[in-house]
């Protein structure tokens, strides 16, 4: 995740002083590649116990790209359904 803050206008009642407006934009955890505002997008709750008591957000593209059959999000699960089975057969 990346945080960015990006000048909105500035103010003329504050003697010209930059008034700038953050915003923070998410990171598709599947491909790496940036999530735009306004796509949709899921998001993976993660809970680890022992290293911290808040949980960790993983986000992934919810929309196919043009030419692909499957989602990030659709990709990431056929992953975790595939080392499942392998981990009930071994």
């Amino acid at each position: 995740m990346a945080s960015m803050i990006m000048p909105a206008n500035v103010d003329p009642a504050r003697n010209g002083a930059l008034v700038a407006a953050a915003f923070t934009q998410y990171e598709c955890s599947y491909c790496r590649a940036p999530i735009p505002t306004g796509e949709r997008w899921v998001r993976e709750k993660i809970y680890e116990p022992f290293t911290s008591h808040d949980p960790r957000y993983r986000r992934y593209h919810a929309d196919l790209f043009e030419g692909e059959e499957l989602s990030c999000w659709e990709k990431h699960e056929m992953e975790l359904d595939t080392a499942r089975t392998v981990a009930r057969v071994a």
